[in-house]
């Protein structure tokens, strides 16, 4: 409370209001289930079919094959829970010259939340990119004559081990990266969740990505299929991931092309996707982007509702980008400043996230010495950068409740909120995700 210390003093009778980014959440995320979650119960079951029709080829006289429809389900869960409780006293009131303090207060409440939602929502997002739709800079170890991983399948997907040809003096050795030339640790971190892993020989042939699903040590990882969906049409028999005959990165047949299974074969090595975050710049987000809208399209994401979400300095290289100069201006800048959307371009509502919205996760660890001798220093810390279509990620509240009652032991009054939410990004919608893991 202000004391009077000056003869003719005036007060503003307002309360100096703070203001916030506008969310982001409503743009980048859809709304699909809310209407079942609001319904009695906290979670609703999401039913999807993870597999493609199979076309067969029809012969006259022969019995059609039947497939096997194999669906899947998802759950929504409202497991966040926010409240605000603050009370102002009646007495203070009689006293006090703004005359709009609980407005204020309750709309900075408001404030707060969206930045929270908007944080949690975009964690989702950061973990869920499918496998394979991840921009960054790989670590690749080369079987150069040795088998260094191999992967056995098991009922939810498979365990990879990379090779004790590798450990040293109980740590792993550290490799030099052919992406990048520098020295960094060559096992499992935790930083490696949810990326792409895929076996490689010394020819090129690879195996799909594969999503890492946990880390059991530095040498042992569970993965999943993108999708997590273990049989199918495209499955070959007595397998639980696809593709384990390998392909040409593109192109991955059912029974491959008459080669051993890569699980089988010698002098494989292994890649992890984005393991490390990459350099951007203004002279190099563009291209990245790009990299980014080429991932939606091999998964033939529809064109529409396209966004991609970026902390501050992010729509600075963007507007500094040669690429946008002069010809990209009327792109940039068209359109209306929407939930947190400050330009276009290239197919994407580009959406700013400042502060902690965007998510940051360190990359692999460099390293130097060997076997006892072996020290690690902590990766670069980038941003989770998403490029998604609308239909990635689903948000839903299912109940919220704000009262004001009278303090029982206090001449006081409290105001107090409820606030309950969930977010799912559905096994099958991940690809409709791509992130760029980089440093800004």
């Amino acid at each position: 409370m202000a004391t009077l210390s000056n003869f003719g003093e005036q007060f503003a009778s307002q309360v100096l209001k703070k203001v916030y980014q506008n969310a982001v959440v409503d743009a980048i995320a859809n709304r699909n289930y809310e209407g079942d979650i609001k319904k009695p119960g906290d979670r609703v079951n999401i039913l999807s079919f993870l597999n493609d029709i199979l076309l067969s080829d029809y012969s006259v006289g022969a019995d059609m094959s039947s497939e096997t429809i194999v669906d899947h389900e998802d759950v929504l869960v409202v497991e966040k829970r926010r409240y605000y409780n603050f009370s102002l006293d009646r007495l203070e009131d009689l006293f006090t010259y703004g005359g709009d303090i609980p407005e204020n207060l309750l709309e900075n409440s408001a404030k707060v939340l969206e930045r929270e939602i908007d944080t949690y929502v975009l964690n989702k997002t950061a973990e869920n990119a499918k496998a394979g739709s991840w921009i960054g800079t790989n670590i690749i170890v080369a079987g150069s004559g040795q088998t260094m991983a191999s992967i056995a399948t098991t009922a939810t997907g498979g365990t990879v081990t990379i090779s004790t040809n590798v450990v040293n003096g109980g740590g792993v050795s550290p490799a030099e990266n052919p992406a990048d030339g520098n020295l960094y640790m060559t096992g499992f971190e935790s930083s490696d969740l949810f990326k792409g892993f895929r076996l490689r020989s010394t020819a090129a042939f690879v195996s799909p990505w594969y999503r890492i699903s946990g880390v059991s040590s530095s040498i042992s990882a569970t993965l999943t299929e993108w999708d997590e969906a273990t049989g199918g049409s495209d499955f070959a028999e007595g397998d639980t991931l696809r593709g384990l005959f390998g392909g040409d990165g593109i192109s991955f047949p059912k029974y491959g092309d008459g080669n051993a299974k890569l699980t089988t074969m010698a002098s494989l090595g292994w890649e992890i996707q984005a393991a490390i975050a990459t350099a951007v710049t203004a002279s190099t987000i563009y291209d990245q982007t790009t990299l980014l809208a080429e991932a939606l399209d091999e998964n033939e994401v529809p064109q529409e509702s396209r966004k991609i979400t970026v902390p501050p300095s992010g729509i600075t290289m963007l507007r500094q980008a040669s690429e946008l100069q002069p010809t990209g201006i009327a792109e940039i800048f068209s359109g209306t400043v929407l939930n947190g959307r400050v330009m276009r371009f290239g197919g994407f509502d580009v959406h700013s996230a400042a502060g902690s919205r965007v998510s940051t996760r360190t990359g692999r660890s460099t390293a130097a010495g060997f076997g006892g001798d072996l020290a690690l220093s902590a990766g670069v810390t980038g941003y989770q950068i998403p490029a998604n279509h609308i239909g990635f990620v689903t948000f839903a509240d299912k109940w919220s409740e704000s009262r004001v009652v009278d303090a029982e032991n206090q001449f006081a009054k409290k105001y107090q909120g409820l606030f309950l939410y969930g977010a799912k990004v559905p096994d099958y919608s991940r690809k409709l995700g791509a992130m760029l893991f980089g440093s800004f």
